[in-house]
């Protein structure tokens, strides 16, 4: 058995490098795949039965090999049951399902019309499928690698346990097709950030360089919110609409904001010196303005004082010339009008000379007369 599971283990990884190297260019379901069981533990694997008539619930009975049947309830499209293999002491698992009615609270589901079997190969491990995968994943590029990785563990796909090149198929295979094309739909559809990193680039918030990421949106009932990347992928693989937008990283917002704040400060501090110089300019200007009105004043007060002095000088000096043009009788009449005792010798002297003259002539005369 050791055997077997190498070469089953190494042919079958080569085929899966192989097939996924060329684009798992997989047509319709015609392409096989199943998955690999791993010895003595606990597989959830999928069957899914061709139902072609109406039915949309019915009723399956699944019959595994080395277990236990079970039955399971299957609905429309896709007719889907998820089990739980164990294998034990086995190279392989053959699983087979056949249609059977059930009541259920008093109700009959139909058994759904159909009938089938595939078989699941038991493996030791997984580690072959996995490198394949890695590198498959890793030649696609981070993007579509990210986007197939999501895009089937939405789906439930177990695809480090899926060897696509099995000749079973699966109902896995359509699932793995859908999730290669939707993706290259998905990276092919323009987003707000262009080639740029979404999870961080550079961007400018507010006139201040910062970095912002990207995020997808969906608009429902005419709003619009943001929704992770994985529902993104789901929307783009149930062919719902989807967007994109471009929001700055919280870190870098605070970051971003200290700056901003950090200028506005600055802004303001240089504000404040501008209104200070601006008031002590206009305080200058004001003291000089009174300053200069004061020397306007004090200027013409000195004209003023000048003119009136060279007035004064002017009157004196005609004054002067009056007075040095007048006539000694004036100017012994004004003597005797500014010096009352100049006036009173003045009497006293024409009293004696008149005195004198009578005496001389009276002396004559009495000396005649006798």
């Amino acid at each position: 058995m050791q055997s077997h599971f190498i070469f089953c283990r190494t042919s079958k990884a080569l085929g899966l490098l192989t097939l996924l190297s060329w684009g798992l260019a997989f047509v319709g379901l015609s392409q096989a795949g199943q998955y690999r069981l791993l010895a003595d533990q606990p597989n959830a694997v999928v069957v899914a039965a061709r139902v072609q008539n109406a039915e949309q619930l019915c009723n399956l009975e699944i019959t595994i090999q080395g277990q236990a049947s079970v039955e399971r309830q299957v609905r429309a499209p896709d007719f889907e049951a998820r089990i739980d293999i164990t294998p034990q002491d086995a190279e392989s698992v053959t699983v087979t399902w056949r249609g059977k009615s059930k009541r259920v609270n008093d109700e009959v589901v139909n058994a759904c019309p159909t009938q089938g079997r595939t078989q699941f190969q038991v493996v030791e491990d997984n580690v072959a499928l996995r490198a394949s995968w890695r590198t498959v994943l890793a030649a696609m590029g981070p993007a579509k690698a990210e986007c197939v990785r999501t895009a089937l563990q939405l789906k439930r796909v177990r695809y480090e346990w899926f060897d696509v090149n099995d000749k079973e198929s699966s109902p896995e295979d359509w699932k793995i097709q859908q999730a290669m094309g939707q993706c290259d739909a998905f990276l092919a559809q323009k987003k707000v950030w262009g080639e740029e990193n979404p999870k961080s680039f550079s961007c400018v918030q507010s006139g201040v360089k910062t970095r912002c990421e990207g995020f997808y949106t969906a608009t429902e009932n005419g709003k619009t919110r943001a929704i992770t990347t994985d529902a993104a992928i789901r929307r783009q693989l149930d062919k719902q609409p989807w967007g994109t937008g471009v929001r700055e990283i919280s870190g870098a917002k605070v970051a971003r904001q200290k700056q901003e704040q950090a200028l506005k400060d600055q802004e303001l501090a240089q504000e404040q010196v501008q209104l200070k110089a601006a008031l002590e300019a206009r305080q200058r200007e004001e003291k000089e303005a009174i300053e200069a009105i004061a020397a306007q004043a004090r200027e013409r007060k000195a004209k003023a004082e000048a003119e009136y002095a060279r007035r004064i000088k002017e009157l004196e000096r005609l004054e002067q010339e009056r007075l040095e043009k007048r006539s000694w009788l004036l100017k012994q009449l004004e003597k005797l009008k500014s010096d009352p005792k100049a006036e009173a010798k003045s009497d006293t002297k024409g009293d004696t000379k008149g005195d004198t003259k009578g005496d001389a002539k009276g002396g004559g005369q009495s000396e005649a007369k006798p």
